[in-house]
């Protein structure tokens, strides 16, 4: 009794078709249209004699008129021009902990969308972190200005500066 009811369970599985999947081979075209519909503003850097971020910012004022179709292109070569940027290329009045964590927090940012899938760009939340990188820069490029601002005034005051060292004799007691 056992084998017949196993056999009849084993023709029934057996003869009922398996409902094949037709895969659908189609690519999935996306329209090739302007990424950002309203263009950021981008914070140019002041550029001095040291300059780090000459090609990462010609890069970066592509950015706002680049179609969809060529968006990653850009973004990774974006991120590879960021990666090269090391601390060490920072001028030296520059190389301060606050301006090199925005640094840090642009390329975050911006590692964030650099490998995403293109099917993905119409994505609300791949919108908001394109927003997001647009808006680390700006944050980073105004900290820098500022910073090379102060430390180009420190470096014309510092002559000014009477540097006479302290003795020991002459510290009063408090």
């Amino acid at each position: 009794m056992k084998r017949t009811f196993l056999l009849f369970f084993a023709l029934i599985t057996s003869c009922s078709q398996s409902g094949q999947r037709a895969t659908n081979s189609e690519l999935i075209i996306i329209k090739n249209r302007d990424f950002f519909d309203n263009k950021p503003q981008l914070t140019p850097i002041q550029l001095g004699e040291e300059k780090p971020f000459t090609s990462l910012f010609a890069q970066l004022e592509e950015l706002p008129n680049v179609d969809t179709n060529t968006l990653q292109q850009l973004l990774e070569s974006i991120g590879d021009e960021a990666d090269r940027i090391s601390e060490k290329k920072f001028p030296d009045q520059l190389r301060i902990p606050q301006l090199l964590s925005r640094y840090k927090v642009f390329q975050t940012r911006l590692g964030i969308v650099r490998y995403i899938n293109p099917l993905q760009y119409a994505d609300s939340t791949f919108v908001k972190a394109m927003d997001d990188v647009v808006i680390s820069w700006n944050i980073f490029a105004d900290h820098y200005n500022r910073f090379s601002t102060t430390a180009d005034e420190a470096q014309v005051l510092a002559p000014q500066i009477d540097k006479t060292p302290i003795r020991y004799k002459d510290r009063k007691r408090f």
